[in-house]
């Protein structure tokens, strides 16, 4: 699995391993679709409901009067796009930086997805891939993914295979946009996460070989149809555009017999912490905060693993198709971190080989650590940001351990 992994992992393991609901009725799905006054809905096309994979797609007939991606139009979708497109329901935002002020901290997200597709089929890797991210000053967050792949039948079954499926988290409304399909699945708050930072709009679309992806994160509820609508447009304008801030990468196919990274159940990463974890809730998200760290594993390899969780876990496991990438990564790694003169930066290697940084930036919150190690043609880190109190004993030897372990199992 490539990285973002495959939305960073900062949103990739967001939804995972959890029981489908239920979606709405025909009533719903028609309320929801409604459109603005830049377009028009003929009669015929609404009076047509197909019943796709036991949800209810709406088929309409739409007349484009303009809007950014009327007549095969694009335009990046950046800020400013997303801004427009979200416009009295979040509105400013800004481009993700790390250590951001805003956009911060905890959310949570529907019960009702998985981490592969439909029949738990994983959807085709991308040819190349690039990626956005946005934070807004009320704390919402929003990711992009664009993803080319070598051909429109690989991109059309990545779409038919992105999770939630279709109308079984919450409700799944088509829009067409200028004659293109795009989803978006509303997945409304649950219980006390009301009025909390909530994972709860996906849009994607496919045009060609082509796949668009955004992922939002807001406490003020699902976007409306009109909202919802918008966003569509400026998806299907940006997929055409193709531009992210990330720029495409390109996505290295698994070598011949390589296999897939080992999954490692019985052993208990978390676990290993002893309980250590950030004071308070954080942004989930498989890139460390690590001080003076710029390298993180996050490019290089043919396949890669990871994942965090709101109180400043995170690990990231990467395989390589030769034996020096890793070892050279963990070497730029340990050099970046030798050099660091901030936050009371203390690096060394323990006896099995796994080298660890901790550090105290000040403050309440400013405690960490970060387990790196390789392995032939393996490296992987784990990471721990934001604890208010030192590490437990025990926890640096057991960790490393566990890491250690981990980047011994062989390829699947």
């Amino acid at each position: 699995m490539s990285d973002l992994d495959q939305l960073d992992r900062a949103f990739d393991a967001l939804t995972r391993d959890l029981a489908h609901t239920p979606g709405p009725g025909a009533v719903a799905a028609i309320a929801t679709a409604r459109r603005r006054g830049r377009t028009r809905v003929g009669a015929v096309a609404l009076a047509a409901l197909v019943v796709v994979g036991g949800g209810l797609a709406v088929p309409r007939l739409v007349f484009p009067e303009g809007g950014v991606a009327a007549h095969g139009g694009s335009a990046r979708f950046d800020r400013a796009a997303l801004a427009r497109a979200t416009d009295g329901w979040i509105g400013e935002w800004e481009d993700w930086e790390r250590y951001s002020p805003w956009g911060g901290g905890g959310f949570g997200a529907a019960s009702c997805s998985s981490l592969t597709g439909p029949g738990g089929q994983s959807a085709p890797e991308p040819a190349s891939t690039g990626s956005s991210r946005f934070v807004s000053h009320s704390g919402a967050s929003a990711v992009l993914v664009v993803q080319q792949f070598s051909d429109a039948g690989r991109a059309a079954s990545a779409q038919a295979l992105s999770n939630p499926a279709p109308d079984t988290c919450g409700s799944t409304t088509t829009y067409d946009v200028d004659g293109v399909q795009v989803r978006h699945d509303s997945m409304a708050p649950e219980g006390d996460s009301v009025d909390q930072m909530w994972l709860g709009d996906i849009w994607s679309v496919q045009i060609g070989t082509g796949r668009a992806q955004l992922e939002l994160v807001n406490d003020t509820g699902t976007a409306d149809g009109a909202v919802a609508e918008d966003v569509a447009e400026a998806l299907v304008a940006g997929l055409r555009d193709g531009r992210t801030q990330s720029g495409m990468s390109e996505v290295e196919p698994v070598p011949e017999g390589k296999g897939q990274l080992p999954a490692w159940p019985d052993v208990d990463l978390e676990g290993a912490l002893h309980g250590w974890r950030s004071a308070s809730r954080m942004s989930a998200t498989a890139t460390p905060n690590t001080p003076c760290l710029d390298e993180t594993l996050g490019s290089g390899g043919v396949s890669s693993t990871g994942g965090g969780t709101p109180r400043g876990f995170t690990h990231r496991i990467v395989g390589f198709d030769d034996d020096s990438t890793g070892p050279a990564l963990v070497e730029t790694m340990l050099a970046q971190l030798r050099a660091c003169v901030d936050a009371d930066m203390q690096v060394e290697t323990l006896p099995n080989g796994v080298h660890l940084a901790t550090y105290d930036s000040g403050g309440e919150a400013g405690r960490g650590a970060l387990w790196f190690a390789a392995s032939e043609d393996r490296a992987g880190l784990v990471a721990v940001d934001g604890a208010g109190r030192p590490m437990p004993v025990g926890t640096r030897e057991d960790v490393a351990d566990a890491l250690h372990e981990i980047l011994r199992l062989p390829w699947k």
